[in-house]
């Protein structure tokens, strides 16, 4: 009993802080990817838990199977678009979703090839491969077919996806200029990027145990022995470590102040002006909370009456240099403030005056309101119109005369 109960602390561990970003405050689009990573990882670690059972239902175990390959490698690519996000304070673009399509298709043909063996052959077939009876001769196409998608082309893709996502975390790790020393500096509040390489270490550790224990499971017998008890203990104290850091609302600016990891629970209730205020207390390299109150009075004050937003080249870059700061200040505030990424308060904000003269100026082209709100082309203008308002701006214009008349 005490065996089953530390098999699955992977998934408890996962599941619970998966819970805890999901009603924390302030959340932000790296919350939200993080709360996709738990989430993933507690099912893979649900499903994965099974093959640690000496006596398994076979028939469950083949829908678990199905399952286990789309989370574990969906998880990989998402982790992956967690940290650009963490590192780079961008919001990642649609196309960076296309990694999860190995395992998105993956998982469409499973299930197409389980229902068209039927649930009892397919956990027959599981059976003889874990007593390692199976003699492929005998199956029929479509069988060997099975066997060869959810072993064979798992396994290959499962590796291929992880050494992928540890070659890009160990490229950040270098890209953050990582050391040792950063301990110290971040114990004193000198160091931000330390937060977003001790994460990127802890991913680092949980890709290695997840490959050693995918390479014994399917090597030797699926028993609850004292290697997957072992694993189980290690993974689950890993797991935590990554979610307790990711969890805990980092101030603006990236910091991770000392007293909101020793009180993390209480400082996710925070308020916004709570959560604000509370910035003279945490290492923000001198700036205090009236200084980010001065960063957004100047950031409402250029982009309201100076129109900055009108600036089609604009980027977060350049507003961070009129403004006297950085962009990881800028990014924050405007999540926080708006509840939304600097580029979509640009876009909202272009598509709010494109309609302020497409109403003043009804005969205008497109290419002229596309180039006067900001849009660096009509294309643009006309596909976030769209994606923005349900339907393109030349039909706006002409709902928008017809209530006039």
């Amino acid at each position: 009993m005490l065996g089953i109960f530390i098999v699955q602390l992977p998934f408890s561990v996962c599941a619970v802080w998966c819970l805890i970003v999901l009603f924390k405050r302030h959340k932000t689009v790296s919350d939200r990817l993080i709360m996709w990573v738990m989430g993933l990882l507690a099912v893979s670690a649900f499903c994965g838990s099974h093959h640690m059972d000496p006596n398994p239902d076979y028939e469950m175990l083949a829908i678990y199977n199905v399952i286990l390959q789309f989370t574990s490698l969906a998880v990989f690519p998402i982790i992956c678009i967690y940290l650009r996000c963490f590192y780079e304070e961008n919001e990642p673009s649609w196309v960076s979703y296309l990694a999860t399509i190995p395992a998105l298709a993956l998982f469409a043909i499973s299930i197409v090839l389980t229902t068209l063996l039927g649930l009892p052959r397919c956990g027959e077939i599981v059976k003889m491969l874990h007593a390692s009876i199976l003699v492929r001769s005998s199956l029929t196409p479509l069988e060997n077919a099975y066997v060869l998608l959810t072993y064979q082309v798992y396994f290959i893709t499962f590796y291929v996806s992880l050494s992928v996502s540890l070659v890009y975390v160990f490229s950040r790790l270098f890209t953050g200029k990582f050391k040792f020393n950063h301990i110290v500096a971040f114990l004193r509040g000198q160091k931000s990027s330390f937060v977003a390489n001790v994460i990127s270490l802890f991913f680092v550790i949980y890709f290695i145990m997840w490959a050693v224990s995918v390479l014994f499971t399917s090597v030797f017998s699926n028993t609850l022995s004292i290697w997957s008890t072992l694993w189980s203990l290690v993974a689950a104290a890993v797991l935590f470590l990554i979610g307790y850091v990711t969890a805990v609302p980092a101030l603006p600016g990236g910091y991770i102040n000392i007293e909101r990891l020793r009180h993390p629970f209480s400082a996710m209730r925070q308020s916004t002006q709570e959560f604000l205020q509370g910035i003279d207390s945490g290492p923000m390299a001198g700036v205090a909370s009236s200084g980010y109150d001065r960063i957004m009075e100047s950031f409402k004050q250029y982009m309201d009456k100076d129109r900055g937003y009108l600036n089609p080249s604009l980027t977060i870059e350049e507003i961070s240099r009129v403004l006297n700061t950085n962009r990881t200040y800028v990014s924050r505030l405007v999540n926080l403030y708006y509840g939304m990424t600097f580029r979509d308060y640009l876009n909202q904000r272009r598509l709010e005056y494109s309609k302020q003269l497409m109403n003043d100026e009804p005969d205008a082209s497109l290419d002229y309101i596309a180039s006067k709100s900001g849009f660096q082309s009509s294309t643009q203008f006309i596909r976030k119109f769209r994606e923005s308002e349900g339907l393109t701006p030349t039909v706006w214009k002409q709902t928008l005369m017809l209530k006039k008349k």
